[in-house]
């Protein structure tokens, strides 16, 4: 959640009114989410690559490159999340530090809840697929086989505590979590030497340090970075011509680490050492230009709309996946495989298809239950 600023002295005046800011996060809630989906759709049917290597030399190469292009991009879309939470965290001014233990309390129920439940359906998902039908593909996405599992992978599917939870997305969730636990010391940081917290996290997270408790640092130092914002009142506006600005710059990193397999060799570790380092050091560029983009959206009459549904994005985003997985699997038998056009037709309706089935239960739930509704999607209601 970058600030831009358009004067020096507009450093501490926010020109963002609360509502159009509350629409605004309640936008970018919902689209990041849905960016998500599309990032976690993975590999193409018939190509073993992951997109997260780029482009495939040796396969579909607009398809490849389109699947690439947009899981990188979407990269950004858990630092700029895990910002808007560490802004909203630490409201409050100075009085921010001394409603923490309330609020890890309410986080308890809004985020460990739900990763607990969510991570058990889809554990007993796994065991029934892995039991009635091993051999086909959609058995085998998880990353925790019946056949050979012990309690502590079985502890780990459902908790998260050293390994990625069975309903991986809920890494997100469970390092959201832990960062919240580490409230107190960010707190202090903020209060007592704000710059350097920053200076030190940015080293730790740029250096994919997990510092034995973290999934990934994402999380923690993008967090900070909105409770930073928060704290010192930054200007959030982007204008509009900025915003395009970002967006080109971030575009065209995006595109060339999409294309680095043509030029590099993808097969040394220490190319790939290094092409992750870049990869995550335009992150915040990322961050930045999605704000821009979400500010300038949300204010249109269809992004109105849109932050509508702030309150299914939680719910959105806990159970695409392994519906996601589903999906994919059932169009590959239904949908001819006929070339690159049907690739990129297969990713784009398998897409649609996910949101709208996640979508329609949302609301179904929501309608009989919005007591359950609400425990499932963090403590959020539907518009």
């Amino acid at each position: 959640m970058s600030a831009v600023l358009t004067a020096p002295h507009d450093l501490a005046r926010p020109v963002e009114s609360p509502a159009a800011l509350t629409q605004t996060i309640e936008f970018a809630r919902v689209a990041l989410v849905i960016g998500l989906v599309f990032l976690h759709y993975f590999n193409l049917p018939g190509d073993h690559r992951q997109p997260f290597q780029g482009i495939d030399p040796d396969g579909p190469r607009v398809a490849t490159f389109i699947n690439g292009f947009l899981t990188f991009f979407f990269f950004s879309a858990v630092p700029l999340l895990s910002a808007v939470s560490g802004w909203l965290f630490f409201g409050g001014g100075d009085r921010a530090g001394q409603g923490i233990g309330r609020k890890v309390q309410g986080r308890m129920r809004s985020l460990l809840l739900p990763l607990v439940l969510w991570n058990l359906a889809t554990l007993a998902i796994a065991i029934m697929a892995q039991r009635v039908a091993p051999t086909i593909g959609f058995a085998q996405q998880f990353n925790l086989q019946v056949a050979t599992a012990d309690g502590w992978d079985y502890a780990n599917a459902v908790f998260g505590i050293t390994e990625v939870p069975i309903a991986f997305q809920f890494w997100f969730v469970r390092d959201l979590f832990v960062t919240v636990l580490c409230a107190p010391l960010i707190w202090l940081a903020l209060r007592h030497a704000p710059i350097a917290g920053a200076v030190v996290l940015a080293a730790v997270w740029a250096a994919g340090f997990t510092l034995g408790i973290f999934i990934r640092t994402d999380v923690l130092f993008f967090f900070y970075l909105g409770a930073l914002a928060r704290r010192r009142e930054w200007n959030l506006r982007i204008s509009a011509g900025v915003t395009l600005s970002l967006l080109v710059a971030y575009a065209a990193l995006t595109a060339m680490r999409t294309l680095a397999p043509l030029v590099v060799d993808m097969a040394d570790p220490a190319t790939i050492a290094w092409l992750d380092v870049v990869t995550r050091l335009i992150r915040p560029l990322g961050v930045a230009a999605c704000w821009g983009a979400c500010l300038q959206l949300a204010s249109t009459g269809w992004g109105g709309q849109l932050a509508r549904w702030g309150g299914f994005a939680f719910f959105l985003h806990a159970a695409h996946y392994p519906a996601i997985a589903l999906v994919k699997e059932v169009l590959s038998r239904v949908m001819p495989a006929t070339g690159e056009a049907w690739l990129l037709a297969h990713y784009g309706a398998s897409v649609a298809l996910t949101i709208a089935i996640v979508a329609a239960a949302g609301v179904l739930i929501f309608r009989v239950s919005p007591a359950l509704y609400g425990v499932l999607a963090g403590g959020r209601r539907l518009a």
